[in-house]
């Protein structure tokens, strides 16, 4: 393989990485908007969003590994990402307590939060896989 044909792969591989990052976090922000105003919250601050593009990028790096990976059956390629993805948020949230307080339910916030995220996006990614065989 040249040189040419791996700068190409790698430049794919990002692009998309960032093209799926931004729909996440896209989505996660419009979806954090919208029920944080119907709860009545009307603000939210910086580094809530930086910690919601942090979780978002961890999130994209994951689903595109999902998808570009060779996985030996339905139930692995399911388990195995998310076994890799929770223990990274929980040591993202981990860190960052270091550096700010945590609210008494962040780790059950998070896990909550991004389990119902990772199974929407999981089931997003089969009907994309669906359609494209269809």
């Amino acid at each position: 393989m040249d040189e040419f044909t791996t700068v190409t792969k790698i430049l794919k591989i990002v692009s998309k990485l960032v093209v799926s990052f931004c729909l996440i976090f896209t989505f996660a922000t419009l979806a954090s908007c919208i029920i944080n105003l119907i709860l009545g919250q009307d603000t939210d601050t910086y580094v809530h969003i930086l910690d919601r593009a942090a979780l978002c990028l961890l999130g994209a790096a994951i689903l595109n590994w999902i998808l570009y990976a060779e996985w030996k059956g339905k139930i692995v390629r399911f388990i195995i990402p998310y076994l890799v993805f929770m223990p990274l948020v929980f040591l993202y949230l981990f860190i960052k307590g270091f550096v700010r307080d945590l609210h008494p339910n962040a780790y059950r916030d998070i896990f909550l939060n991004d389990t119902i995220a990772y199974l929407v996006a999981y089931a997003v990614l089969l009907i994309m896989e669906k359609c494209r065989k269809n």
